[in-house]
């Protein structure tokens, strides 16, 4: 069976919505949404014990230091986890990537940031612990950097070891981490991101979509593909058609690839009563439930 999912919702992280994916047949229900990214990197940096978001003033970012000292100091990653498994729903929590993490903060001597990433991973290591022994599966790890931009050598490798640590204690936990860009294509950065160690990649079929040929020829055929066919900021119809070409062509060159139909990127709506779910919503978790019914129809699935 075709399988959906959501990449999370900005502004609106609560019961409703968890509830409303699952009434709607998403199986993976993504948790631990933030308002837009600059909350994201703020969540991140209380989480790692590197402060708390301005209460008002510019949205400036978190600044580290040579003597940055990185603690778990809160996890509502595994909380917002925990609070939807006990009303019977499991979820797939939302985790900003360190090196975006990184990458997002300033440093007053105005050296790349990424620089601190051995001092950061003992944290993620334990965040993923924590998330694995409440019960998660599946761990979507964001990393915008990989679609702002050719990366330098230097946060190259500062990907490849961030990864390559996560996954290896994600293996001994049976935890699947899931690879989420920014929203658009990766391309330079293609071929890096898919040589990653990761249990699923996600591509921005709506911004990104000439990926696809070079994702199905070159990602390991053990990884699953989230493919973002419906528009998450809603902006451009959902072509049906095109959904179904695109997933009979991976059916047919890697039939035995799990797929999973998601938004191209995180759906970003703006909560205007702060009590009503916008339609823009529904009709987003609508188009994905309308693209797997029509893949069943196709017999594309088997």
């Amino acid at each position: 069976m075709l399988l959906t999912g959501t990449l999370g919702l900005s502004g609106f992280d609560t019961p409703a919505l968890t509830a409303l994916q699952r009434r709607t047949g998403v199986s993976h229900v993504a948790s631990n949404s933030c308002p837009d990214d600059w909350h994201r990197v703020w969540q991140t940096a209380q989480m790692v014990g590197v402060g708390k978001a301005p209460q008002c003033g510019r949205k400036r970012m978190p600044e580290l230091t040579d003597q940055t000292f990185f603690h778990l100091c809160c996890n509502p990653v595994r909380d917002a986890f925990v609070d939807a498994w006990q009303r019977g729903i499991a979820t797939v929590p939302v985790l900003l990537g360190p090196v975006s993490f990184l990458a997002a903060c300033d440093r007053t001597d105005g050296t790349d940031p990424v620089l601190l990433l051995l001092k950061l991973l003992p944290v993620y290591i334990e965040i993923l612990h924590e998330l694995a022994t409440a019960g998660c599966f599946w761990v979507q790890i964001t990393e915008p950097v990989t679609t702002a931009g050719p990366m330098s050598k230097e946060r190259q490798t500062a990907m490849e070891l961030a990864w390559r640590s996560m996954a290896e204690v994600a293996s001994g936990h049976a935890l699947s981490l899931v690879f989420v860009g920014g929203g658009g294509g990766f391309w330079r950065n293609l071929p890096h991101v898919m040589s990653l160690p990761m249990n699923g990649l996600h591509i921005d079929m709506v911004r990104g979509g000439a990926e696809l040929p070079s994702v199905l020829s070159n990602l390991n055929p053990r990884c699953d593909l989230l493919l973002g066919v419906v528009d998450g900021l809603n902006r451009i119809p959902t072509d049906v058609y095109s959904a179904l070409r695109w997933i009979d062509k991976i059916r047919s060159e890697c039939p035995r690839r799990r797929v999973i139909i998601t938004p191209s990127t995180t759906m970003r709506f703006t909560n205007k009563d702060g009590r009503q779910l916008p339609p823009e919503v529904h009709n987003t978790l609508s188009d994905l439930a309308k693209v797997q019914r029509a893949c069943v129809a196709a017999t594309f699935v088997h």
